[in-house]
């Protein structure tokens, strides 16, 4: 019975696998079919047993009836070890495809997979069998330096370089100093770093020697995969170098000897050492401490006389050692000419010699004085009594009351007498001594010169020079004239004129001998020597029998005299005592100045306002009367805070640090008297240190993937170089090593990266870095995947590439558009395949699909797309119309429309099925097809709707 239209509409769609072509519906109230045993899938690949480089795309045969499978992935062959877990993409997971693909690396081994289909209703068919699969990733990379290659740092530094491993992320550097690669070259593990790289620049230096060396391919996930074999490199340093000593000294008498060499490249540093043997044992060893940076060392203290041998190596930034190089030896002698005094002779008390007439130079006020000797700080003088027919007995000296030892700083020498201590208790105790015995006695007399004590202590020394001859009398020591007493009524005093010298307002350069005439009445004097005309600042007090006074070296200070900007005062009070007794009080003596200004050090170099590109050695002339001599360098012209501050005995300095760049440096030096008091300055001078700077090499590429080996040339003395990276997310970085070249061990982000780099040179306690190169850019690109595919097969979808040696992952995705703007499914996998679920509406309504692998570098960044497309078939939405009855006639009406609701027009729809005669017809313009159906039983009728380029529906309409 046929009720016509306006009846009620029964129509359902439930959708299964889309690539099969067919989506079945079921109507309401049919009756549910027993399901019977899904069979097992027939595994395809891979193969039984086969063995893979990387994991492999899983795939079998669809099974009928399957409304989904499940794919279990296992290390053992009960499947009780499931691979990485489970979820989509790991060891156990379900899919709507008939190919499965896991996301994750996994280290080599024998593994085992199965799987099995499931029902609609989530009934589970039978497992297939289990297949075994063995990951073996055997590609091993191929070294791309010869065996035994040589290399001769720095001039060519060690960059390794081997070949791109298929599927490898990152690669494990192994530097070794045996073969089995068990003893690290650098620090305690063989291990030396991770790199993304297929090249790796030594950021630092070895020691001369065989190195072995392989590299291992490291995954995603950081499995190692087949090492490479073991290579061979030779490490050499040359080191050798001209050497030369040269004294700094014109003065044949002085040696100051000045060691250098020429430059060796990649040398951080230089070791010196000067022995007085020359198998150069340690203990015989006498300089030198510290290392220096520049290429010429002076001694900062004196090498005692001997002859010596000395050598010079070069020490790198890691601190390996080259080779030694001999210097020449050489004799070291002070003084050693003669006479070693010069000019040694007894004078009067107006600086004339006093001739000898027969015999030796006859007075009652000796006087003895000589030139100052080069190199000299102070002297020493003896003296001790002639004895006729045996001559000098200098054993005497010291055991003899008659015999003197004295030191002086002043090249002259006179006896001093026995005084007391004279005026206001804040006066300093005279110099005095017991009364040399005279009455015509003679006497021997010798002099040395000394400077300063040598690197072990010792005294360094001349020869004596004995004043008349070896073992002959100096001078006969004769009775003052006699004695008068003073005129009653009278003063004992000096007057202006009975002062000789220095003489009023005069200008000396060293402490001087003060002389005056012999005043009647007097058998003593007093000098005293005040910084002001009130003699309340005293500098020194002396007493003497004779009208002159030669200073003696004062332990306290005071003598040597220091240079004073101001005058000096001096005044003779003479006694009527031999000790001293029976003087007035001094009176203030202005017409008795003299100003005492050494001569200071001319310097010699660097010259003033020069450029230094080198280490800058400081040199200067010799000062009179120097123990040693003070450098100080500073950024101020008032020295507040100098960078350095050092003491030496040379002429001669060289530093050990690097001083600031391109900025105006000042130097000056003083020499140190034999109490080490300071005297003047030498003239200031400038100069500005010009560090020099890496040039980078013009074949560092400049665009790429890969990490590139950016390298530069060596700078003399650097320690390390910095290169400065701006990244392309505007962020930097610095990295500091010790080799010419440089390798990222990570690279990743696209765009314009910048880079720099300086030396830097060894300081005090730091480094000083030098002027940057000019900025060198690298444009890095991340290109899309080689080899990208994408295949649809009836039950699956596959996605497949090449292994990119710049991705760490990959990402892959599905799109209804080319733009990718709303990806409907995507996946981030360390494999190179991707089989993704067929659960998506957007596979369900078909149409054309669009697909991209990108690379994922280390950073997260992500690389250019490789694309491509696929058709699937474009399903059909079909909605039945009218009520069935048994044994009735009724119409049933069949609309067709795409998945947007669009009408299908010309679509063939066929119903059969529960008695009723086979028909079709065609879909008119509104996707309609008309039916009149007589059903013979209950059921569902079957309706199949095809259409050129369309899913194949089949839908069942219930009959009541």
């Amino acid at each position: 019975m046929f009720r016509g239209t306006g009846c009620s509409r029964a129509a359902r769609t439930v959708a299964s696998t889309v690539l099969a072509g067919v989506v079945v519906g079921v109507g309401a109230g049919a009756p549910a079919a027993a399901a019977a045993t899904l069979r097992a899938p027939a595994a395809q690949t891979p193969a039984p047993d086969a063995q893979v480089q990387t994991p492999p795309v899983f795939s079998w045969g669809a099974v009928p009836r399957a409304a989904q499978y499940e794919f279990q992935l296992a290390a053992d062959d009960q499947f009780s070890s499931i691979v990485l877990g489970s979820g989509f993409g790991k060891g156990d997971f379900r899919t709507h495809s008939t190919a499965a693909t896991l996301d994750t690396a996994i280290p080599d081994g024998t593994y085992y997979w199965r799987v099995r289909a499931i029902s609609a209703s989530d009934k589970v068919g039978r497992w297939s069998s289990t297949r075994t699969l063995v990951k073996a990733w055997s590609t091993a990379p191929v070294l791309g330096l010869s065996d035994g290659i040589g290399v001769a740092w720095p001039s060519t530094p060690l960059l390794l370089k081997w070949s791109a491993v298929p599927y490898a992320a990152k690669y494990s550097v192994t530097i070794t100093t045996d073969p089995a690669l068990s003893s690290g070259a650098i620090g305690s593990s063989p291990k030396v770093t991770d790199t993304q790289a297929t090249v790796f620049a030594l950021p630092g230096t070895l020691a001369p020697g065989t190195y072995y060396w392989a590299i291992t391919p490291l995954d995603a996930r950081g499995h190692p995969g087949t090492r490479s074999h073991i290579g061979t490199f030779a490490w050499s340093w040359p080191t050798t170098s001209p050497t030369r000593v040269t004294d700094l000294d014109p003065d044949p008498t002085v040696f100051d000897p000045q060691f250098s060499w020429d430059p060796i490249p990649g040398a951080a540093k230089y070791e010196v050492e000067v022995n007085s043997a020359s198998n150069f044992p340690a203990g015989s060893k006498w300089c030198c401490t510290d290392p220096t940076i520049g290429t010429s060392l002076s001694p900062t203290k004196p090498l005692a006389n001997n002859r010596y041998y000395w050598r010079v190596r070069a020490v790198d930034s890691s601190g390996n050692a080259g080779q030694w190089n001999n210097g020449p030896d050489f004799n070291k002698d002070y003084d050693s000419g003669e006479p070693t005094i010069p000019n040694l002779a007894v004078r009067s008390t107006t600086g004339a010699a006093v001739p000898g007439s027969g015999g030796p130079p006859a007075t009652d006020t000796p006087i003895v004085s000589w030139d100052p000797v080069p190199g000299a700080a102070s002297y020493e003088v003896q003296i001790t009594p002639y004895q006729s027919g045996f001559g000098c007995d200098w054993a005497l000296v010291g055991h003899d009351s008659r015999t003197r030892d004295t030191q002086t700083a002043a090249p002259a020498w006179t006896p001093l007498g026995p005084g007391g201590h004279f005026g206001p208790t804040s006066y300093p105790s005279p110099q005095a001594e017991s009364a040399l015995p005279a009455g015509g006695a003679k006497y021997c007399l010798r002099v040395l010169a000394r400077t300063d004590d040598d690197a072990k202590g010792g005294a360094v020394i001349s020869q004596w020079t004995q004043l008349g001859g070896t073992n002959q009398p100096a001078f006969q020591y004769n009775d003052p004239p006699a004695y008068v007493p003073l005129p009653s009524g009278q003063v004992l005093q000096a007057t202006d004129g009975d002062y000789i010298a220095p003489g009023a307002g005069a200008a000396v350069t060293r402490t001087p001998l003060f002389t005056w005439k012999p005043i009647p009445s007097a058998r003593g004097y007093y000098v005293i020597v005040a910084r002001d005309d009130h003699f309340t600042k005293i500098a020194d007090v002396g007493f003497t029998n004779v009208p002159a006074y030669a200073p003696r070296k004062t332990s306290a200070g005071g003598i040597p005299l220091s240079d004073e900007t101001t005058s000096y005062y001096w005044s003779v009070i003479p006694t009527t005592g031999a000790s001293g007794t029976g003087s007035n009080a001094p009176g203030p003596t202005p017409n008795h100045p003299f100003n005492k200004n050494s001569a200071p050090p001319g310097p010699a170099g660097p010259a003033a306002g020069a450029d230094i590109l080198t280490q800058p050695t400081f040199a200067w002339t010799r000062a009179e009367g120097a123990l040693h001599y003070q450098l100080q360098v500073a950024q101020d012209p008032t020295f507040a805070n100098p960078i350095n501050d050092v003491q030496t005995d040379s002429t001669a300095y060289t530093s050990s640090s690097t001083y600031p760049a391109d900025t105006v440096l000042y130097w000056r030096v003083r020499a140190n008297d034999v109490t080490s008091q300071g005297l003047n300055w030498s003239p200031v001078q400038t100069f500005r240190r010009r560090l020099p700077t890496p040039v980078p090499s013009p074949l560092t590429a400049t665009t790429g993937e890969d990490i590139r080996a950016l390298s530069w040339s060596a700078v003399e003395a650097a320690v390390s170089y910095s290169v400065h990276v701006d990244q392309v997310d505007g962020s930097s970085k610095d990295f500091t090593l010790n080799s010419t070249s440089f390798t990222p061990i990570d690279w990743y982000g696209q765009g314009i990266w910048h880079w720099k780099v300086r030396a830097n040179f060894a300081a005090l306690g730091t480094t000083v870095p030098g002027p940057y190169s000019a900025t060198q850019n690298i444009i890095h690109t991340l290109g899309p995947p080689s080899g990208a595919s994408g295949r649809r097969t009836p039950g699956r979808i596959l996605l497949s590439w090449s292994p990119d040696p710049s991705a760490k992952q990959y990402q892959a995705q599905l799109s209804t558009t080319d733009g990718f703007g709303s990806a409907f499914a995507s996946v981030t996998t360390d494999n190179t395949a991707w089989a993704p679920d067929l659960t998506s509406d957007a596979l369900k309504k078909g149409g054309t699909i669009y697909w991209q692998v990108l690379a994922i570098d280390s950073g997260g960044n992500k690389g250019k797309g490789a694309k491509g497309s696929f058709r699937l078939p474009v399903a059909l939405t079909v909605v039945p119309t009218g009520i069935l009855q048994r044994g009735r006639t009724s119409t049933l009406t069949l609309r067709v429309t795409s998945p947007s609701g669009s009408p299908i027009r010309l679509a063939r729809v066929a119903v059969s099925g529960l008695g009723v005669r086979a028909a079709h017809r065609v879909t008119n313009r509104a996707g309609k097809a008309t039916f009149r159906v007589h059903p013979r039983r209950r059921g569902n009728l079957i309706v199949v709707v095809t259409r050129a380029g369309h899913q194949t529906t089949r839908v069942k309409v219930p009959v009541a």
